[in-house]
């Protein structure tokens, strides 16, 4: 109880201190609205603490094709992937005062996430929804949607542009999320563009990466109420399986262990056992790197294995809690793992072992996953980036020019 008591008290804290930013903002943006550095302004984030995601690639892009163009990208300054996104040049820093005024300021905001290029996305949604944010708003995406997700409903966010990157994706979103007639676009994402199409099948000396999703409600508990959790408990069992440890022994393979965003504060507290197991915090590691380097995917119920199909490798779902997280968390959608997944799907830790075990000896059989990750991508042409920046040229009437092919 104390401990929301005080999280709550600095909600309330920062808060105050936004709201009073943005009102400086919005004072001081009546004088520099005709200003260059503000004129025809577009600005990019993903949660403003990184840049590895859509809003990165389309950035990278943007500024490599068009780069007269009046486009910044949102980062904090301690932020490990902050050095990159300099190069690219076009920087503002994360929750400054001119991050407010390019808020207010800019005619196209464009983020991974709802109101991802605010400096808070819970005061700043509240915002949206009273149409207080101003100018062109595009959701790139954070990855490929399967499931009914009422945040992204039109009566929680408001974008002129909903990017999607497959077709059942596509006329699932835009015939349940309720967005007007053009908002919702085929276009790919943009990241897809630096996954390679083709792996190297080693037999020895291979990464099984480990990336399970969130939990609805544990991402605010306290460390001792996570740690008793089922989520914590049976990922743990995994990084101290003796037989999977052994397993990995015998061709010199290791185990790399990632969760999500939101669950990251509580990395330190898992144990490894064994030299083969690294536990991974962001600031190690990138997701997509993570996802390229590794042969094996081992996961729940998070999206990120759409990217690891996307390249034709093996994965696992291993969802140990799959009732209650329908339950708490997220209700199917039209994607069924049992009947359109990439891989096979196991509900116990002996059913993971096995799984693995056949995975490892190249046992593990492509079909019909292969097959079925083959039908699901619309797109396999490395132009997402440049179809996504088209789409937001015809939201402020331009056309491209002087772009490559």
């Amino acid at each position: 109880i104390m401990y929301e008591k005080w999280i709550h008290f600095q909600d309330k804290v920062r808060f105050i201190r936004y709201r009073a930013m943005y009102a400086a903002a919005s004072a001081a943006s009546v004088f520099l609205k005709n200003s260059p550095q503000f004129c025809h302004l577009w600005i990019v984030a993903e949660r403003g603490t990184d840049a590895r995601d859509n809003g990165y690639h389309f950035f990278r892009y943007v500024r490599q094709t068009a780069p007269d163009r009046n486009v910044w990208y949102i980062i904090s300054k301690n932020s490990p992937d902050r050095k990159k996104v300099e190069e690219l040049g076009n920087v503002i820093n994360y929750r400054s005062f001119r991050h407010f005024l390019a808020l207010i300021l800019s005619e196209v905001k464009i983020s991974t996430h709802i109101v991802g290029y605010s400096p808070d996305l819970y005061l700043f949604l509240k915002y949206e929804k009273k149409g207080k944010i101003r100018g062109k708003r595009v959701l790139l995406q954070h990855g490929i949607i399967k499931e009914p997700m009422p945040f992204y409903y039109r009566k929680n966010t408001s974008p002129a542009l909903f990017v999607c990157s497959a077709v059942r994706e596509y006329e699932f979103v835009k015939n349940t999320f309720g967005h007007p007639e053009g908002v919702v676009r085929l276009l790919g994402l943009c990241r897809y563009d630096s996954l390679p199409l083709t792996h190297e099948k080693k037999k020895r000396g291979r990464t099984v990466l480990l990336m399970p999703t969130w939990r609805f409600g544990l991402d605010e508990m306290s460390v001792s109420q996570v740690k008793k959790s089922l989520w914590f408990r049976k990922i743990q069992e995994i990084l101290e399986d003796r037989e999977i440890l052994s397993l990995l022994g015998k061709q010199d393979d290791e185990l790399l262990f990632y969760p999500h965003n939101r669950m990251q504060r509580f990395v330190p507290y898992f144990k490894a056992s064994s030299e083969r197991v690294k536990i991974l915090s962001r600031d190690m590691a990138d997701v997509q790197e993570l996802l390229i380097q590794a042969d094996i995917l081992i996961t729940d119920f998070s999206s990120v294995f759409f990217d690891f199909a996307y390249m034709g490798k093996p994965l696992i779902y291993y969802q140990f809690d799959r009732e209650e997280y329908r339950r708490k968390h997220l209700k199917e959608g039209y994607f069924s793992f049992e009947k359109d997944g990439f891989g096979p799907v196991c509900g116990t830790r002996e059913e993971l072992f096995l799984r693995l075990k056949e995975a490892l000896s190249d046992g593990f059989s492509n079909e019909p996953y292969k097959s079925r990750a083959e039908k699901f991508f619309q797109f396999r042409d490395r132009l997402n980036c440049r179809r996504n920046y088209q789409a937001v040229l015809s939201l402020m009437g331009e056309e491209e020019h002087g772009t490559e092919n």
